[in-house]
């Protein structure tokens, strides 16, 4: 059976598993290389089974374990050519790092098929990760995105499995406390995903059949899990949840398998 495991998920910090006991992949490292060994064999993972990271983007809470990681596990490293060269620049790929792009092919590692689309952020370049698992079953994860654009929606469609940006609610992000550029970039068609804009996509996602989600990067100030969850829940009536769809709250840490 297929597995994901959002380990780390939020503004502190991404790291999400794919794979199971034996082989599997990373996508992005954004705690420190000790905090994902542990979070890997909490679940029964050595974290020699990572057979490749694939990265996003460049901002810190996806990186941040990145460059120990590599050093220490040897392991191939993914993403789009610009992120590449920013990671290269900024000496976090350890010498002998085997690099690989990934704009405009799909790439098969231990018998996962992946493949990326572009996200619109805040950052030079960015991107959502589609991954066809060896029992044929589809995931994808996409967060950091502040629209959902035609490519985005591409990515999206057909999947078994969808993890998405729910990231802040919209009167809780007006009345919070950061300040008001932080607000608007947060707003901006190239910040984040409230609430709202996740419901509306997983609704014409389950009706296109996706059966599985995953609300993933919910913000710590601006949001509260009950309440994306709600947001989910609300929009996805008159449909049932466990009847006609599964829906799972990534948490900040210590994420465990969901099985699709």
């Amino acid at each position: 059976m297929a597995r994901i495991y959002p380990l780390f998920s939020s503004s502190k910090g991404n790291c999400i598993y794919f794979g199971d006991s034996e082989c599997g992949i990373l996508i992005d490292c954004g705690v420190s290389c000790k905090r994902i060994c542990c979070a890997l064999n909490e679940n029964g993972v050595s974290p020699e089974a990572v057979k490749a990271v694939f990265i996003t983007h460049t901002h810190s809470d996806h990186i941040k374990g990145l460059a120990v990681f590599l050093k220490k596990y040897k392991t191939p490293i993914f993403a789009q050519q610009t992120n590449l060269d920013i990671l290269f620049d900024s000496g976090a790929l350890p010498a002998g790092t085997v690099c690989n792009a990934v704009d405009g092919c799909s790439v098969n590692v231990c018998g996962f098929e992946v493949s990326a689309f572009a996200t619109p952020h805040d950052t030079p370049a960015s991107c959502g990760y589609r991954v066809k698992c060896p029992d044929g079953k589809t995931a994808v994860l996409c967060t950091d995105l502040g629209e959902v654009t035609d490519t985005v929606r591409e990515g999206l469609s057909g999947a078994d499995l969808v993890m998405l940006e729910s990231n802040y609610d919209a009167e809780m992000l007006r009345r919070g406390s950061y300040p008001p550029e932080l607000k608007r970039r947060i707003r901006s068609d190239r910040g984040h995903l409230s609430n709202d804009d996740c419901a509306e996509n997983l609704v014409r996602l389950a009706g296109q059949g996706t059966a599985f989600f995953v609300l993933g990067h919910i913000s710590e100030e601006n949001n509260t899990p009950e309440t994306a969850e709600q947001a989910a829940v609300s929009a996805l009536l008159p449909l049932k949840r466990k009847r006609d769809y599964m829906l799972y709250i990534a948490p900040p840490a210590g994420g465990k398998a969901v099985i699709f």
